[in-house]
């Protein structure tokens, strides 16, 4: 079977790239596929971080054919003949940003008046983005018109699928879980850090106004009245107001209580911090769904985690973590609290929670919703 995957892939960096690498790979095991990648993915403008690109790359992805540029309509032209010429059964776009809809349209289009047979499956990591525009759901609309089927990661996601498109073929599927081979000593990984504390509380991941940091930074007010000898680290570049976040640690980080790394952590530093870590925590405010969630699970590391939709349904509470109530710094500092005063089994309930749920499995079942489209 031709598989041919539209998404961004190495060498840029973040969790949909890697994700496409580990779908590609498995995919790849029995079929014969191939990864469309973008030459140019954002125009500099466009993009809030310092670089797109992963700069100590360490994932090479064979078949990766960087064609699409986003602002060059000839590009979208040379991808779709590029597919068509390798006439496959199956085509997936990967999908989190209304921005690629019109490049995505176009070459689709031009695919399916030539190749009416061929499958199309969107796996919708984000439909909605946190940041709106007045255009996102007519881009959206345009190019879910010309989508078979679509893979959705949590209820929050179904629903806005439905939403736009009522009568939409779809398979909801866990995200998948990647385990890492990494193994560090938290005793000497926190000492290679410079890491001195007891306890050690991380946040992790682009800093954006919607994951709530914030209420992170001000659980610390009540949290440093009740906990002792810890340290929260925040590792993430933002993409926001940095000054936002520095005054308020500054206000309710008195004795240094919280560091911030503030950029972007290849892999091979980030599984330190995530090594070093007793607990991973996600205030999100709104979600779609999470890759930090399982990447903390890959890594045998418990989280607390906002009760919200596309949240807590990653999350067994009191078993693979905690939930809190949104936005609520008390409750979060009190959930903190908790999580080191409990003897429960966190490791050994994530590792069996995750069974289930590997890149292997989750490609499978791509397939297989394929035969019923």
């Amino acid at each position: 079977m031709k598989i041919s995957i539209l998404s961004v892939a190495p060498p840029y960096r973040g969790g949909i790239a890697e994700q496409t690498y580990y779908m590609s790979k498995y995919l790849s095991d029995i079929n014969d596929v191939n990864v469309i990648n973008f030459k140019r993915q954002y125009p500099e403008f466009l993009f809030p971080g310092k670089t797109q690109y992963e700069s100590e790359a360490i994932i090479r992805l064979d078949n990766n054919y960087r064609l699409i540029d986003t602002l060059n309509p000839f590009s979208w032209s040379m991808a779709a003949n590029f597919i068509i010429d390798g006439n496959p059964d199956l085509i997936l776009i990967r999908f989190w940003n209304p921005f690629f809809a019109i490049s995505y349209s176009s070459i689709i289009k031009r695919i399916k008046r030539t190749l009416p047979k061929t499958k199309i499956i969107a796996i919708c990591d984000n439909i909605i983005p946190h940041e709106q525009s007045i255009f996102d759901k007519q881009l959206i609309k345009l190019l879910f018109s010309k989508i078979d089927g679509f893979i959705v990661m949590s209820d929050q996601v179904k629903d806005e699928l439905i939403d736009i498109k009522p009568k939409a073929q779809y398979k909801k599927l866990f995200h998948p879980v990647v385990l890492k081979q990494e193994k560090y000593s938290q005793d000497k990984v926190r000492q290679e850090l410079k890491i001195y504390n007891d306890k050690i509380i991380l946040f992790f991941g682009f800093v954006r106004s919607y994951k709530g940091l914030d209420t992170l930074i001000e659980a610390n007010q009540d949290l440093s009245q009740k906990l002792e000898n810890y340290k929260i680290i925040i590792c993430g570049e933002c993409y926001g107001n940095e000054n936002k976040y520095n005054d308020m640690i500054s206000r309710f980080s008195k004795n240094n209580e919280i560091e911030w790394v503030n950029k972007y952590l290849p892999e091979k530093i980030a599984s330190k911090y995530f090594a070093a870590a007793d607990i991973v925590v996600l205030p999100y405010k709104s979600a779609s769904q999470s890759g930090v969630i399982p990447l903390s699970y890959s890594y045998e590391k418990p989280v607390i985690a906002s009760n919200i939709k596309g949240i807590k349904e990653m999350v067994q509470d009191e078993k693979t973590g905690l939930l809190f109530k949104k936005s609520d710094s008390r409750d979060l500092s009190a959930k903190i609290i908790k999580f080191y005063q409990s003897n429960i089994n966190y490791k050994n309930n994530i590792i069996d929670f995750r069974k289930n749920f590997s890149w292997k499995n989750f490609s499978k079942e791509i397939l297989n919703f394929y035969k019923t489209l």
